[in-house]
């Protein structure tokens, strides 16, 4: 439970050198470059200009897009090797091959967008194709030739759709002209295709007529009937189809270096890093000067790194203090350390502040349990939670989320063998049977609706007093931690009556209360004395820290304030017990009310509906309380722990070249 301490280097080293340096510091995985904007001199220093490694990534991350989604487009036995996932692993040496092998990269790039054009002007072809046909569509039944009505010499001939509606009107003037015949050549679909005929003498006056009945004319004169033209059409659809699917196809194969790309995208990124990293550094011209962050304890691994690279160096590092500015990389092992996922997606721990981890891996699992609070459940969330982490690189947020669930489900296999829940079936009570000692025991103290008990006249279910009581010890454990941090910044007398006081206070009011519960009158009569002292105390010596007579002096009374807030965090500890009952209540409703009582007893058909019911619902179930479990565990967390003492807003430490969007070097 250790935020790592930091060093500050400076290194001074011939311009000649630089790129190697870079490469050292790559290396060890152990130096962050200072940013131009932590620089405490007053005078900015302009980066140099380079080439824009930002427009080849997000070309390369085209590339890769595309390939991925033509190979997605294919049926499973014609993808082959698919894109490559994400996260493999490469040696150091496999990854600065990516800078040597860039020419034959770029090469394979451009083949890639040759296809990605090839395909954007297949599609523009065939939706221009797709138009022309439904264009077509209207005349399909018109088995005559267009060319056929072509006007002549004397008569102009009008080819076109009339709509339904206006036919009876078109028939009627036309008929009171004269010179002028018409026919019904088609059914359109949308309405009639007709012919007219008219003397050019009379041609004006028809086509006005036309107009005023909602006429279409014909835009076509090819030699083909429409069903030759729409035939011809599919052919074409048909091969563009064909070349599609072949772009798809070569698209597939060049997957085969889809790893090559995407290592290639991490380097580029790599040495954007290293171009803007430039910016940061005081340069002669012969000589730079670089500052980087480096733990302490790696401070002789990156000395032995540049000087194997370059003699002509100077290095020294100086602790950094914990109240000064340093980005933050936690040391937590073993199971501690997949919980820094759930830290810092709130924030990531200041340099100087006092890493939660280790304590707070504890609570989060242990209310996440009790929230689930089933046998089955902790077993699947156990396999479950393993299994994919099995299926993910060391460090990925997944692998370490997988794995808290996998924690939490230690502590709900316990809770759902206390309680009694196994997928919602009571399986021990079911086993004794009624009136046996066990159930009885359940009954008075277990059962999370009728175990009540009386708290100054009011009853209460036990298990709701559990919730409350372990949510109250988690506050005054934050409320050690806070003395503990007050402590470390020699904030003594802070550390004494903000926090080691109220969480006596605290910690004595549960002894006071679960005295209440359990009839231990002294419990309650002691607990309760210790209680109200140290609330006492804890409030006139409010402001014993504080600057200033006003500030000492009105700060007890805001203090009596707070003491509501302190009773509206524990009650908040309430919804454990509601999500832990009705997580209870639905697994029994599908299990014992539907399954067993219901279905069970109907024959083969029903056990085996019984089945498909005990499974489908326990992990809909499942899913729907880990959702809620995770979300209001997070929150406990969040405002309940962490709003005492905990101090966010840090940075957390990212080594140069190790913050790849695709490949992980091995260590």
């Amino acid at each position: 439970m250790a935020i790592a301490e930091m060093s500050r280097m400076t290194l001074v080293a011939l311009l000649s050198d630089k790129e190697k340096v870079y490469d050292a510091l790559q290396k060890t995985g152990a130096a962050q470059i200072k940013t131009q904007t932590e620089k405490e001199y007053a005078t900015p220093y302009p980066a140099e200009l380079s080439p824009n490694f930002t427009e080849k990534i997000e070309r390369a991350n085209k590339c890769l897009e595309f390939l991925a989604d033509e190979t997605d487009s294919l049926d499973k036995p014609e993808r082959g090797e698919g894109i490559a996932k994400d996260g493999f692993e490469v040696t150091l040496d496999e990854f600065f091959a990516a800078g040597r092998n860039a020419d034959k990269t770029e090469e394979f790039l451009g083949e890639v967008e040759k296809l990605s054009e090839r395909k954007a002007e297949l599609k523009a072809e065939r939706a221009k194709t797709v138009e022309r046909r439904k264009s077509y569509e209207p005349y399909e039944g018109l088995d005559v030739k267009f060319s056929v009505y072509k006007s002549t010499k004397k008569t102009a001939v009008f080819l076109g759709i009339i709509p339904s509606d206006k036919i009876d009107n078109l028939k009627k003037s036309l008929d009171e002209l004269k010179a002028v015949e018409y026919s019904a050549e088609a059914d359109s679909g949308a309405g009639e295709i007709y012919a007219v005929v008219a003397y050019k003498g009379g041609a004006e006056e028809t086509e006005k007529i036309l107009a005023e009945n909602g006429f279409t004319k014909c835009p076509f004169d090819k030699e083909e009937t429409a069903k030759e033209v729409i035939n011809g059409l599919d052919l074409k659809i048909e091969e563009i189809d064909k070349e599609l699917k072949n772009v798809a196809l070569s698209a597939a194969e060049k997957c085969q270096r889809s790893k090559e790309v995407k290592v290639y995208v991490d380097y580029l990124a790599y040495l954007n890093e290293k171009s803007q990293a430039d910016g940061t550094l005081l340069k002669t011209n012969s000589t730079f000067i670089m500052e980087a962050y480096v733990p302490t304890e790696s401070e002789e691994k990156v000395r032995g790194a540049v000087t194997e690279v370059t003699r002509a160096c100077e290095i020294g590092f100086d602790t950094i203090p914990r109240d000064e500015f340093a980005p933050t990389l936690m040391k937590n092992g073993g199971a501690v350390s997949n919980f820094e996922a759930v830290t810092n997606m709130y924030s990531v721990p200041a340099y100087g502040a006092l890493d939660p981890n280790a304590v707070m891996s504890f609570f989060f699992s242990l209310f996440m349990g009790l929230i689930m609070a089933d046998f089955g459940y902790g077993l699947l969330m156990i396999l479950g939670g393993f299994l994919i982490a099995s299926k993910q690189r060391d460090g990925t947020s997944l692998k370490r989320m997988a794995k808290v669930f996998a924690y939490g489900g230690f502590f709900a296999l316990l809770f759902g063998a206390l309680f009694d829940s196994w997928f919602g079936f009571p399986l021990l009570r079911k086993t004794f049977g009624e009136g046996s000692a066990y159930n009885n025991f359940y009954a008075e103290h277990l059962d999370a609706i009728s175990s009540p008990t009386s708290i100054m006249g009011v009853s209460v279910p036990k298990i709701l007093m559990w919730c409350l009581g372990l949510g109250t010890i988690q506050i005054a454990v934050s409320l050690i931690m806070k003395a503990v941090q007050c402590f470390g910044r020699k904030q003594y007398l802070e550390g004494v009556f903000s926090g080691l006081v109220w969480a006596a206070g605290l910690l004595a009011f549960v002894v006071a209360v679960f005295g209440m519960a359990s009839n231990k009158e002294f419990l309650t009569k002691y607990g309760g004395y210790i209680a109200v002292g140290f609330i006492v105390l804890g409030v006139l010596t409010a402001g014993i820290s504080e600057k200033g007579v006003l500030a000492k002096f009105t700060k007890p009374f805001s203090s009596v304030y707070g003491l509501i807030n302190y009773v509206s965090d524990i009650l908040s500890y309430a919804r454990r017990y509601g999500l832990m009952l009705s997580g209870a209540q639905i697994a029994s409703i599908f299990t014992n009310n539907l399954a067993i009582d219901l279905l069970f007893p109907k024959g083969v058909v029903g056990i085996i509906f019984g089945v498909i019911v005990i499974i489908a619902g326990n992990l809909f179930n499942l899913a729907m309380s880990l959702l809620g479990a995770f979300i209001h565990d997070s929150r406990l967390q969040y405002v309940e722990f962490f709003g005492r003492f905990y101090e966010g807003e840090g940075e957390l430490f990212t080594p140069l070249g190790r913050s790849g969007e695709h490949v992980y070097i091995k260590a």
